[in-house]
C-alpha cells in the first residue's frame, strides 16, 4: 500500500478563512483587539484535515515574496486587491501554528506556494511508494492530477475531489491541459493575458477538438472568422500564458517525503498560544490530539510475547457477533499499540486469555469461539460505563467522544460505499485499544465511589461468562413444545380481542393507539384523566 502525503495550499487556506467572515464585516478579534479570522477558519480546517486524512506525511505551502513569475512579467498577479493589513498580520501566527500542530510548512525563495505543491506531487509520480492529495480551492493545482495526484477541491461547505476520471468527466480534456486551458482564456486574478475575446467555453471546445495549446496552431487554417483572427493576433499572449500558468515541478530543494512527516503536537506551545488567541474552543482537543498523535504502532505478523498489562479491543466486520468475522484487533501495553489482523491473532491465541481491560468481553467470546480462542479480561468497560448510567451502545466510540477522545464511528469502518483506507481503519482500531486503557482506572476509581465496585465483581462480570457460555453452546428446546405453547397463546389472544370488540361494538386494531383511544374515550366516553383534549392510551392512565 502506498504511503500518502497531504499537500496544503496555505496561502489559499488562510485568504478563504479570512474573506468568509470579512466580507460580512465578522473581524473576529481576541481581547487585545488582534485580528483572529483567518486563523479560526485555519485551525478549524487543519484539525478537520488531520482528523479526516490521518496523514503519515503533511504539509502546508505558503508564498514567500517575490517569485520568477514577476521578473517574467511584472504584472503578474497586478490586478488583486493588496492583502489587508489585519490578514497579513496573521500569516506568522498561521505558519507557527502548523509548527506547533506537528505540520511542516515550507516557503522558497523566488516561488509560490503552488511550485512547491508541484514539486511534492511530482516526487510523488517518480516514486512508486507514494501518492499524494493536494487540499486547495485553487483550480490551477488541478494540472497536477495523476495516477498518483489528486486534489480535494474545497467549496463553500465541502470540496469535490478531483482524480482524472472525475476531472475529465467535467472538462474532457487531461488534467495536464488546465495549462492550455488557462493559456487561451487568461486568468484576471493572477493577470495572466490569454487570448483577448476567448473565454473557457471556447477555450474548451477548442482543446476537447486539438487537445494541446500547440495542436490549435497548427490547425489554425481550420479555424474560421473572427476566432481564428483572435488566436493569430494574441498567439504570442497565449504561449506567454502557458509559461506564466504552468506550475513549476523541479525547485531545486533539500526537501524530501521524511522532511514532513507527521510529527506530535507541542501541546504546551499550542496551549498557550490557543490562550492568547483565546481560541478556547480548540483548547480542549489539544490533549486529546496529543494522546493520539503519541499513539505508535507495530503491525504484528509473527508471534510475540509482552510483558506489560494491556487493553484488547476487538473489530469485526458486523454488528451480529454470532456470525460476524474478525477485521483486526489491537492490543495497548502503556507504551504502544500492537495491531493484529486475523493471521497474527491466529498465531498469538494466548494474549487474548488474560487481558487487563476490554469492551464488551461477552461479544469477543462469542466471536473469538469460532476460531478456538479463549479470552478473558479483568474489566469490561462496556459494563462498567453501563452501571455508571454512561449512554453505552455497542460502538465503543460514543463512549470515547463522551471524554473527548474522538475515534470513527464503527458505521464508517464497515462503510462499503465509501470505506475508510486500510490505514485509517487501523488506527481507529488502535486508539479504542488505548482508550481503554487510558481510562480503566478512572472507570474503576467512579465505580469505587459510587459503591457500585462489589455489583460488578460479584453479580456482573461473572455473568458475562454465563451469558456468553449460554449463547454459544444454545439451549435444547422441543418444537412441538413451542408450537402448542403458540397455539395456546394463540386462541387467547383471539378470546380477549372479541370480548374487546363485543364491548365496543365494532372491530378495530387494537394495538393502535390512535383507534384504541377513539373508543375509549369518544364512543365509550371514559373520563380523560389528562385534559380535554387527551387520548392517552399508557399503560398507567388505564390501570
Amino acid at each position: 500500500m502506498k504511503k500518502r502525503a497531504i499537500l496544503i495550499d496555505g496561502n489559499n487556506l488562510l485568504f478563504r478563512s479570512y474573506y468568509a467572515t470579512a466580507y460580512n464585516g465578522n473581524l473576529m478579534k481576541n481581547s487585545k483587539g488582534f485580528p483572529t479570522n483567518a486563523l479560526y477558519g485555519f485551525v478549524n480546517m487543519l484539525n478537520k484535515i488531520t482528523k479526516e486524512e490521518n496523514p503519515e506525511y503533511i504539509m502546508v505551502a505558503f508564498d514567500k515574496g517575490k517569485n520568477f513569475r514577476q521578473d517574467l512579467y511584472e504584472n503578474y498577479k497586478d490586478g488583486r486587491i493588496e492583502t489587508p493589513e489585519d490578514l497579513k498580520k496573521q500569516f506568522p501566527y498561521a505558519k507557527e501554528i502548523c509548527s506547533l500542530l506537528g505540520i511542516k510548512y515550507i516557503e522558497y525563495d523566488n516561488y509560490e506556494a503552488d511550485d512547491i505543491i508541484g514539486t511534492f506531487a511530482q516526487m510523488a509520480y517518480d516514486d512508486d511508494k507514494y501518492d499524494a492529495t493536494i487540499i486547495s480551492s485553487d483550480k490551477d493545482l488541478l494540472q497536477l492530477i495523476s495516477d498518483d495526484v489528486n486534489v480535494k477541491l474545497l467549496k463553500q461547505k465541502d470540496y469535490i475531489l478531483m482524480d482524472e476520471n472525475t476531472f475529465y468527466e467535467t472538462y474532457h480534456i487531461k488534467p495536464i491541459r488546465m495549462i492550455d486551458l488557462k493559456a487561451l482564456m487568461g486568468d484576471p486574478s493572477d493577470n495572466i493575458p490569454g487570448v483577448k475575446g476567448i473565454g473557457e467555453k471556447t477555450a474548451l471546445s477548442l482543446l476537447q477538438k486539438y487537445e494541446t495549446l500547440d495542436n490549435v496552431y497548427n490547425n489554425i487554417d481550420e479555424i474560421q472568422g473572427k476566432l481564428k483572427e483572435k488566436l493569430i493576433n494574441d498567439k504570442d499572449n497565449a504561449y506567454f500564458s502557458y509559461k506564466l500558468a504552468t506550475i513549476y515541478k523541479n525547485i531545486d530543494f533539500d526537501y524530501t517525503f521524511d522532511s514532513i512527516k507527521y510529527k506530535d503536537i507541542n501541546v504546551d506551545g499550542l496551549t498557550a498560544l490557543y490562550k492568547e488567541l483565546e481560541f478556547n474552543s480548540f483548547l480542549k482537543n489539544v490533549q486529546t490530539k496529543s494522546n493520539n498523535s503519541n499513539n505508535k504502532y507495530e503491525i504484528v505478523n509473527s508471534i510475540i510475547n509482552i510483558e506489560k498489562p494491556y487493553s484488547v479491543y476487538i473489530e469485526l466486520d458486523s454488528a451480529n457477533y454470532h456470525t460476524a468475522n474478525i477485521i483486526g484487533a489491537s492490543i495497548y501495553d502503556s507504551n504502544k499499540s500492537y495491531y493484529f489482523d486475523l493471521a497474527a491473532i491466529l498465531l498469538n491465541k494466548n494474549l487474548f486469555n488474560n487481558t487487563l481491560v476490554t469492551y464488551d468481553l461477552k461479544k469477543n467470546i462469542v466471536a473469538l469461539n469460532k476460531y478456538e480462542i479463549n479470552t478473558n479480561s479483568e474489566f469490561d468497560t462496556m459494563i462498567g460505563a453501563y452501571l455508571l448510567n454512561y449512554n453505552i451502545k455497542d460502538d465503543l466510540s460514543y463512549l470515547s467522544n463522551t471524554f473527548g477522545t474522538e475515534i470513527p464511528y464503527y458505521e464508517s469502518i464497515v462503510n462499503k460505499k465509501n470505506p475508510l483506507k486500510e490505514e485509517e481503519i487501523i488506527n481507529a482500531i488502535n486508539m479504542k485499544a488505548k482508550f481503554l486503557y487510558d481510562t480503566y482506572k478512572e472507570f474503576l476509581n467512579k465505580l469505587k465511589e459510587e459503591e457500585l465496585m462489589s455489583l460488578y465483581t460479584d453479580i456482573e462480570h461473572p455473568l458475562i461468562k454465563v451469558l456468553s457460555s449460554m449463547e454459544i453452546t444454545g439451549i435444547n428446546v422441543n418444537p412441538l413444545v413451542i408450537d402448542e405453547l403458540k397455539e395456546e397463546v394463540k386462541i387467547k389472544i383471539e378470546k380477549v380481542s372479541s370480548t374487546i370488540y363485543n364491548y365496543a361494538g365494532e372491530e378495530f386494531n387494537i394495538s393502535s393507539p390512535k383507534q384504541l383511544g377513539e373508543i375509549l374515550y369518544d364512543k365509550l366516553n371514559l373520563p380523560r384523566s389528562r385534559g380535554k383534549q387527551s387520548s392517552s392510551t399508557a399503560h398507567d392512565i388505564l390501570i
